[in-house]
């Protein structure tokens, strides 16, 4: 079996996550979350944010993102509780 088969996205989209668990390893031995709880919020937000961005930009319409594929009509149906 082929990583790429594995591994779905492209490799700037695992680059994503590995610099947002750099980040968040330095702020954790810096304590940043327990000294500037605002400013850990504030980037954790930031880097989520900047993560989503750069994902979409980087994907094609026609990309495979997920091994399941989306339902292709708009109605899905619920729970019942949405009255």
């Amino acid at each position: 079996m082929k990583l790429r088969e594995i591994f779905l996205g492209r490799p700037i989209h695992w680059a994503i996550w590995a610099f947002i668990v750099a980040v968040m390893l330095w702020m954790n031995k810096a304590h940043f979350h327990v000294l500037h709880f605002n400013y850990f919020s504030l980037a954790l937000l930031g880097l989520s944010a900047a993560g989503l961005v750069l994902f979409l930009v980087t994907s094609r319409a026609d990309e495979l993102i997920t091994r399941d594929p989306f339902p292709e009509n708009k109605h899905v149906e619920g729970t019942g509780s949405e009255d």
